[in-house]
């Protein structure tokens, strides 16, 4: 079952440790998480396999992770895909690799430098993403508390300095 919310990140390349350390603060929260590296093995053709297994396998440059919190989340994504449990959580996943194109138009919807008092008129650019990954991460819903924090967690990541 397709379902599920897609939000696009452009950050720094590779992009590998900063998800790798974003699913380490998921893990402590869901020390039963489960992930897939790739669709096969969300289609069974493959094991999921536990956090500490599958952690020193997440391809600095470019992958696709599929987790789940255990092996029910897993069976119920199986039937009815990236909604909500009763709980107030569900699925996700990672998916990332180098920009395809050199540059992309972008439009800004806010101040992107420092804010002088003046109005603002949104407007059209072009980033340069030569040297960066896109991610995206596929969460719930758009604006459930859950899927929020899983965005959160991934901005705040990419964000920083990791080791790889």
């Amino acid at each position: 079952m397709i379902s599920g919310y897609d939000s696009v990140v452009i950050a720094r390349s590779p992009a590998g440790a900063g998800i790798r350390a974003m699913l380490d603060g998921v893990h402590a929260r869901w020390p039963g998480m489960l992930v897939g590296r790739s669709e096969a093995e969300m289609a069974g053709i493959g094991p999921l396999l536990p956090w500490r297994q599958a952690r020193g396998g997440v391809p600095a440059e470019a992958g696709e992770l599929y987790v789940a919190r255990d092996a029910r989340m897993k069976k119920d994504w199986d039937e009815f895909g990236y909604d909500l449990g009763d709980d107030g959580e569900g699925p996700f996943a990672v998916l990332y690799g180098p920009s395809p194109r050199p540059t992309t138009a972008i439009r800004f919807e806010q101040e992107p430098g420092e804010d002088q008092g003046f109005r603002f008129d949104p407007y059209e650019a072009v980033l340069v993403t030569a040297g960066l990954s896109l991610v995206t991460i596929v969460t719930p819903d758009e604006e459930g508390s859950f899927s929020h924090d899983l965005r959160n967690r991934l901005i705040r990541a990419l964000g920083r300095r990791v080791r790889h």
